[in-house]
């Protein structure tokens, strides 16, 4: 029972921490066997969601704001692939982001960020930018991916 209290002490003590360095949530996203944690500041124009592994960023009638809260998101994700390479003992060799495709019509850039981990392990995400054209808001949708090659 003391040990119950004292965990849930502990977390409350975290949660305050987080909003007092304006972490709004923490995101916990599941990307090939490993589990990533984002911590989603608070910011009045961007909202940061997860549904079924893809994660969201909507925000207003400027893709600025979504596209400053994708950087911040990009940087912890590379902390955290650095990290995990690190604990399997392997090194980083590329980090890149490429565009895939661009939909004018529908103001859709298609890109790809990703992570080489030795020789064949790529861990990164595919992400959509739709920019805002007057009828939607601006919204990045990051899907994760893991491939191992042999």
């Amino acid at each position: 029972m003391i040990a119950l209290q004292k965990i849930r002490e502990e977390e409350e003590k975290e949660k305050e921490i987080k909003r007092k360095l304006g972490i709004a949530k923490t995101i916990e996203l599941p990307i090939g066997g490993s589990i990533f944690y984002f911590d989603i500041p608070d910011h009045p124009m961007v909202y940061v969601s997860e549904t079924n592994g893809v994660m969201y960023i909507n925000g207003s009638a400027y893709l600025e704001p979504q596209l400053l809260m994708l950087k911040d998101l990009t940087n912890e994700f590379l902390n955290q692939t650095i990290e995990l390479a690190k604990a399997i003992g392997k090194t980083v060799t590329k980090i890149d982001d490429i565009q895939l495709g661009l939909d004018e019509r529908k103001n859709v850039e298609k890109r790809k960020f990703y992570v080489l981990i030795g020789d064949n392990i790529e861990i990164g995400f595919y992400y959509n930018l739709y920019s805002p054209d007057g009828k939607r808001n601006g919204i990045v949708e990051m899907i994760p991916y893991y491939k191992q090659y042999k």
